[in-house]
């Protein structure tokens, strides 16, 4: 089953203990910003990435990084 990014975002959050208002404030932007933002596609509606990934049969998953799963630092 697929779900949306909002989706995605919303159970990234609750796992992680994190409100739409703490994520917001970490970004450097408002709640009400970054709500519209999720409601928003990933890809803009006249970009190439959707017909180049089809092309190629490819596809994007949002994941959790391990390396910040595991205590490990961004490279």
């Amino acid at each position: 089953m697929r779900s949306d990014p909002r989706t995605i975002i919303q159970a990234r959050l609750k796992t992680l203990g994190m409100t739409q208002a703490q994520l917001a404030k970490e970004i450097g932007t408002t709640p009400s910003i970054l709500s519209r933002t999720l409601g928003t596609p990933l890809v803009r509606q006249d970009s190439h990435w959707p017909a180049i990934l089809g092309v190629l049969a490819l596809r994007v998953n949002i994941e959790p990084d391990a390396a910040k799963e595991n205590g490990g630092s961004e490279t």
